[in-house]
Parts: C-alpha cells; sequence; structure tokens
C-alpha cells in the first residue's frame, strides 16, 4: 500500500515523494511523513476518496488557519499533500510533562489559538469545499447516550423534564451565521502540535460547522471527546475558558454576550457527555483498561464515563437539572456497580504537585 501512496503523492505533488515514515495515528488512513527535493511532507490517504473524512479533511485544510497547508490532493484515490509541522511536541505531551509552568503556559497558547481559528473561520467557504454532506450533529448522538443510560444502565422510564432539555440541547445544532464556526472538532491535546509559528491543528477528519460552544465546551470540560483526560488543578479550566471567552468576543461580540453565553457552553457540555457515553458505554462494560493508544497514560473507560457524569452532575445542576440528575444518578451506580475500576482519574502528571 505504501508504494502505491507513494507513486499517488508523487504524481499529485508534481515532484518525486520517498523515503515514507509512518506517523500512526487511527485504523482510518496511512499517514506518512515524506522526503521531497525541497524538505518534507505528510502524506495522508483514506482507503475510500469518497468517504465523509476525507472530505471533511479536505475541507478544513481549505478553509481554516493555523492548521496544515494543503499542497495536493488526489480525490480519486482519497489522498492529501500538506506541510510538514514537524516534531514539536503536542499538548498532551505538555499535560503529561513534568513542566507545570510549559503546560500551563501551552494550554492557555492552544486555546488562544483555537479561538482565533474558529473565529476567523467562514463557512460559506468550507461549505464549498465540502460540498452536499449533511452536518454531524452532537445532540442526535447525545439522545442516544441519554437512552442507553436510562434502558440499559439504570433501567428508568421515560423522563418529560429529559425530554425537555435534550430539545433545548439540540437548538445548539440549528445554523445560525451568528453562532456558527467552522472547527477542527477533534480539538483533542494529541492533535494539536507546537510550531516556531505557534500552535497548529491537524486531524481534520471530523471539520464541521457548528455552534462555537461546542468548541468552548473542550476548554470548560476540559477536552471534551479525549483520551487526555485528567482531574485539572484548580483555576485552569476557568482560565482556558475566560480566555477563550475573551478572544472569540475579538471576532463575535455578540455571540460571547450573557446569560446567553455561558448556558450554550453548559448545553455543549452536557451535549459532549452523553455523546461519549453512547460511544464508551460498551468498553465500560467490557471494562477496558485504556481510552488512549497504547503505552501512553490515560484512563481506563469506567475512569472517563464516571468523571464526565461527576462533573456534569455538579455543573449543569441550574443550566439542566434534569440532565444533572441523569448523570448524578449514572455516577452513583457507577461507583456500586464498578467500585475501583470506575475511581478517580486523579491530576495530570504536570500538575501533580499541585495536589
Amino acid at each position: 500500500m505504501t508504494d502505491d501512496t507513494l507513486r499517488i503523492a508523487s504524481a499529485a505533488l508534481g515532484v518525486p515523494v520517498s523515503d515514507p515514515q509512518p506517523l500512526g495515528g487511527s485504523t482510518r488512513s496511512e499517514v506518512l511523513r515524506c522526503r521531497v527535493p525541497a524538505g518534507s511532507v505528510v502524506v495522508k490517504k483514506y482507503p475510500d476518496g469518497s468517504s465523509a473524512s476525507f472530505a471533511r479533511e479536505v475541507a478544513g485544510l481549505t478553509a481554516l488557519d493555523h492548521t496544515p497547508d494543503l499542497l495536493a490532493v488526489d480525490r480519486e484515490h482519497g489522498l492529501v499533500v500538506m506541510s510538514d509541522l514537524g516534531t514539536g511536541p503536542t499538548l498532551a505531551d505538555l499535560l503529561l510533562g513534568d513542566d507545570r509552568e510549559a503546560a500551563w503556559a501551552g494550554a492557555l497558547e492552544w486555546v488562544e489559538a483555537l479561538t482565533d481559528t474558529l473565529g476567523r473561520s467562514r463557512s460559506t467557504t468550507f461549505d464549498e469545499a465540502l460540498g452536499d454532506l449533511s452536518a454531524d450533529e452532537p445532540s442526535a448522538a447525545a439522545r442516544v447516550g441519554a437512552r442507553m443510560l436510562l434502558d440499559d444502565v439504570l433501567g428508568l422510564p421515560a423522563d418529560r423534564a429529559l425530554d425537555a432539555e435534550l430539545d433545548l440541547i439540540a437548538t445548539l445544532d440549528h445554523r445560525d451565521p451568528a453562532s456558527d464556526v467552522v472547527s477542527p472538532t477533534d480539538t483533542c491535546p494529541d492533535n494539536a502540535i507546537r510550531t516556531a509559528d505557534g500552535w497548529r491543528f491537524v486531524d481534520l477528519e471530523g471539520a464541521t460547522v457548528h455552534h462555537a460552544a461546542y468548541d468552548a465546551a473542550y476548554a470548560a470540560m476540559p477536552f471534551s471527546t479525549c483520551w487526555c483526560v485528567f482531574d485539572p488543578p484548580p483555576g485552569f479550566t476557568d482560565q482556558l475558558l475566560d480566555t477563550f471567552t475573551e478572544t472569540l468576543g475579538t471576532h463575535r461580540p455578540d455571540l460571547v454576550r450573557e446569560p446567553g453565553w455561558t448556558r450554550s457552553v453548559d448545553l455543549a457540555s452536557a451535549a459532549w457527555i452523553l455523546a461519549m457515553t453512547g460511544w464508551l458505554l460498551f468498553g465500560a462494560d467490557e471494562d477496558r483498561p485504556r481510552v488512549g493508544p497504547p503505552g501512553v497514560l490515560s484512563p481506563s473507560y469506567r475512569q472517563l464515563l464516571t468523571t464526565r457524569w461527576r462533573w456534569g452532575a455538579v455543573r449543569l445542576r441550574s443550566t439542566l437539572p434534569a440532565v444533572a440528575g441523569l448523570l448524578g444518578t449514572a455516577a452513583a451506580w457507577a461507583d456500586d456497580e464498578w467500585g475501583a475500576s470506575a475511581a478517580p482519574v486523579g491530576p495530570y502528571r504536570a500538575f501533580a504537585d499541585d495536589e
């Protein structure tokens, strides 16, 4: 497969592409750092060129700043050639390292870069590049997760108050130019690389247009759909969310006005927690020991889910009391049924001395 990838990349770029070095990642694509006459590039090939992931990657690279430069595309073979961002650390490297100051400062710089990317984005450019592909709706996945909790885990009947709050969460997915941004979507710590020019975002296969609060939730929770989830030190997420809000306000001042903005962030946070519940519950049932990649410190499936349920039960009490109640019941159930395997995740390694 690699020889074919090099041949296709060479034809798309118009120069010889050689010396492939696998960069890992998911099984959904092949990612290689390769040599070209002027230096190096990154080649990413999807097995199916017509896949939604390939289309979103191309559209995201086309529409977003603070990402690799898009150098060549072969749509028939699902191949993208982009600039090489180098071997700098990811935000995950900093959070799981031993330098507290570097981790804290790096996270603040990360959230500034992310919000600047969102604020400068234009959905028309993304939509034109994406074509006729429907947007993902986190609220739909949230409904599935809530139903799984009620039916499969807790054995509780339908709840009108909960249904009403799920309807409220779904309002975030009503397209509105005033609140929508183009987002990489998977803005996890391991998908941000620090370069000489600041943070750059990679793995745009989930890029989409959605309400900016969905990205703000990554600062508040933190890192909504990620594996790199541990207990943040006091004040950390408050500072991240404040920085997100302040930076977004330079682009969209009306969007971050209160009380609507905090309410939207809470709705988005609830959507991600319930969506993650649906995505991870089977793995938690099997007691899979690690959410993250092999060889990297990460929580277990049970730990991650229970951490999110506990957080949501407290954070969402005022905004979404029925959702908060459901998550509190789920957390209590996990303590009883899963016991020690649902123990708190503990601090990020970089902040361990803060405990």
